[in-house]
C-alpha cells in the first residue's frame, strides 16, 4: 500500500466508524459523509472516510494534493472523476478577547457567500476533535448607516468574528485551534418535500456519493475497467489558466483520453436552466462527434434515465480533460441554490447519476 493511502487510513480513525465496505444505497452515503468537512487544501478527512468504504483490497492511490484513485480492472477504461474539495474557511487569527478571524483558501462561489456566516454556527476542524463556534452578528440598530450598508451589501472578512464562548486568545488555543484549520457551516441536513434535501455543499457531498455507489458495485468483478478519483483542490485555479489545478493533476497523472466529470449545475433558475428533479445534465464542452457522449446517452437509454443537455458551456472541471484533443464530457447534477448554505438536490437526480455511472463501466463502451 502506497503512503498517501497509509495516511488515509490513519486519518480515518478520527471517526467513530469508518463505514462498510458493503455496497450502500446512496442517500445512506450522503448522509455519512455529509458531515465530514472537505475544504480545499483539506481534503484529507472525507479522502479517508471514502478509502473506508472501499474494500481492503482495492487497488488505491493518492496523489500529492491528497486526491484518491481507485482502479478497476485493466487499463483501457475512461477516468471517472468527482470533485473532493467543498467551499469553506481557515482559521487567520485569534483576537485577544478569544474570537477567531477566518480567511479563505480560493474565491467564494457567489459574490455575496461571505455574508451567509454571520449569525450561523459554524465546525472548525481541530487536529484533536472539532471544535464549534458561532459568528458573531452585530446590532444592528447600534451601527451607522454605511456600517449597515456594508454588512448588508459588501460584507469582507474583516468584519466576521468567530465566538467559541471563551474570553481570551490563551482559551481559544488551549481547544487545540490552529491558524489554518479547515473551518464550514455547520453540517444541518434538511428534508423537503418531494424527497428534496438541503444543507450547504450538499451538491458535492452528492457527488462523492453517487461515486461511492457506483464504485462499490463495480469493485466485485474485475471485469471492468475505469479510473475512479475523488480529486482534491479542484478549486485552485492551474497557473496560467482557468482550468482546475486538481483535476489537471489526474489528467497528468493518468493521462486518460476518455473521461466522465462530475460536476454541479445551477438549477431552477429561469425556462433556460436545467431543472431540478427532471435528469443528469449532460455539460458538452463542444458540439461534434464523441465517443464518451454517445457511451453517456446509450447508457442513460438502457436504464431510462432522462438527460438534460448543456453545450458550450466554460467548466474549470472539464477543460483539463477536453483539451488537446481529449474526449470528455460532464455530467452535472442539478442544484438549487447552487453556491448558498442551502443547496437543494432531488434524490432521484442523485440516484439517477449513481446508475448512470454504473451502466457505463458495466456495458465497458469506453474500454
Amino acid at each position: 500500500m502506497k503512503r498517501g493511502v497509509w495516511r488515509l487510513a490513519r486519518i480515518a480513525f478520527l471517526f467513530v466508524a469508518l463505514g462498510s465496505a458493503a455496497a450502500a444505497e446512496v442517500t445512506g452515503l450522503i448522509k455519512e459523509i455529509f458531515s465530514i468537512p472537505s475544504v480545499t487544501g483539506n481534503e484529507q478527512f472525507l479522502a479517508a472516510r471514502i478509502a473506508g468504504f472501499l474494500p481492503k483490497t482495492a487497488a488505491l492511490s493518492a496523489d500529492n494534493l491528497g486526491g484518491v484513485y481507485l482502479k478497476l480492472g485493466t487499463a483501457g477504461g475512461p477516468a471517472i472523476v468527482a470533485p473532493l474539495d467543498e467551499f469553506g474557511y481557515v482559521v487567520s487569527g485569534f483576537a485577544a478577547d478569544g474570537y477567531l478571524t477566518l480567511d479563505r483558501a480560493v474565491p467564494p462561489p457567489t459574490p455575496i457567500y461571505d455574508s451567509f456566516l454571520l449569525g450561523h454556527p459554524v465546525v472548525i476542524m481541530a487536529k484533536a476533535k472539532p471544535v464549534y463556534g458561532v459568528v458573531s452578528q452585530p446590532s444592528m440598530h447600534l451601527l451607522t448607516r454605511e456600517r449597515r450598508d456594508q454588512l448588508a451589501r459588501d460584507l469582507t472578512l474583516d468584519l466576521v468574528f468567530v465566538d467559541l464562548g471563551v474570553r481570551s486568545e490563551a482559551e481559544a488555543r488551549a481547544k487545540g485551534i490552529e491558524i489554518l484549520d479547515p473551518v464550514t457551516f455547520w453540517p444541518d441536513l434538511t428534508t423537503l418535500a418531494n424527497e428534496q434535501w438541503s444543507g450547504p455543499a450538499l451538491g458535492q457531498k452528492a457527488l462523492c456519493a453517487a461515486l461511492i455507489a457506483a464504485a462499490q458495485e463495480m469493485i466485485p468483478d474485475k471485469a471492468f475497467a475505469a479510473d475512479i478519483v475523488w480529486a482534491a483542490q479542484s478549486r485552485f485555479p492551474a497557473r496560467g489558466t482557468r482550468a482546475s489545478l486538481g483535476l489537471t493533476r489526474v489528467r497528468a497523472k493518468l493521462g486518460a483520453a476518455k473521461a466522465i466529470v462530475l460536476d454541479t449545475i445551477i438549477a431552477d433558475h429561469g425556462p433556460n436552466s436545467p431543472f431540478l428533479g427532471k435528469g443528469i445534465v449532460l455539460v458538452l464542452a463542444k458540439e461534434g462527434p464523441s465517443k464518451v457522449r454517445e457511451a453517456v446517452e446509450a447508457a442513460a437509454l438502457q436504464k431510462k434515465i432522462p438527460l438534460q443537455y448543456r453545450t458550450g458551456v466554460e467548466s474549470p472541471l472539464l477543460a483539463p480533460f477536453a483539451s488537446d484533443g481529449g474526449d470528455a464530457v460532464g455530467l452535472a447534477l442539478p442544484v438549487r441554490y447552487a453556491g448558498t448554505p442551502s443547496e437543494v438536490v432531488a434524490l432521484k437526480d442523485v440516484r439517477a447519476l449513481a446508475s448512470l455511472l454504473a451502466e457505463i463501466i458495466k456495458e465497458g463502451r469506453l474500454k
